[in-house]
């Protein structure tokens, strides 16, 4: 067992939590070796086309800006798309849960090299005043209202309000854009960087068997045309 004991702890606590200290590690393992895999992967298909955006961000909502924009001076675009369609009355909960921690996390992500943005199918003034209703103040935002690149890229299903949710990653390289990785899973595809669910997962209780996390609003068409579909 180790030397590291906390009040009134006993033998069979400690024992326990030694051997699923053993099980965390070697997830930890996994998960960077994984990462490393993912790494070594062949190069993406090159991007389509120079698609063309409208910014979201405060300041200069409605300005447009190409993809290869979004780039700024890093060779590395990471590129979340947020379920937020024309004619939604909110966003999703769980993205909005999502994109409330990466707006956090937007400056050390730039800072480490890598060009960080959301985008969502809603027009540029609708992402803007809900980022204001949230507080995001850091990460780029920009609306593909106007542009192909939710469906192109698989981040939707038959028509603009049907958004799903995916990162999306592109590398520039010799001049030119390509794919490098995008969330190919049906289900929890960020979960590792998901705050609430895996905080959660430290607690007694678990994960809460909900599909989506507390949130003080509703999102009356995810649920009609999600949640509740049968």
């Amino acid at each position: 067992m180790s030397e590291l004991r906390y009040p009134n702890e006993s033998s069979a606590y400690r024992e326990a939590r030694d051997a699923l200290l053993k099980e965390e590690q070697a997830l930890v393992d996994q998960v960077k070796a994984l990462a490393e895999k993912r790494r070594q992967l062949p190069l993406g298909g090159e991007l389509k086309t120079d698609y063309v955006f409208q910014w979201a961000t405060d300041g200069k909502v409605g300005q447009r800006v190409t993809f290869s924009d979004l780039f700024g001076d890093k060779h590395t675009l990471l590129l979340y798309s947020f379920m937020y369609g024309p004619n939604w009355d909110n966003p999703c909960p769980s993205c909005t849960s999502l994109v409330d921690g990466f707006d956090r996390t937007w400056y050390q992500v730039t800072e480490s090299g890598a060009a960080f943005v959301a985008i969502a199918k809603a027009p540029a003034e609708s992402i803007n005043a809900w980022a204001k209703r949230r507080g995001w103040s850091q990460i780029a935002l920009v609306s593909g209202f106007e542009s192909p690149y939710q469906a192109d890229y698989r981040c939707q299903g038959d028509s603009d309000d049907l958004q799903w949710p995916v990162m999306h990653v592109f590398k520039k390289q010799d001049g030119k854009i390509f794919h490098f990785w995008g969330t190919e899973l049906p289900g929890n595809h960020v979960d590792t960087v998901w705050p609430f669910w895996n905080l959660m997962d430290f607690t007694p209780e678990g994960r809460p068997d909900i599909p989506t996390p507390p949130q003080q609003f509703r999102s009356e068409f995810l649920e009609k045309n999600f949640l509740n579909k049968e």
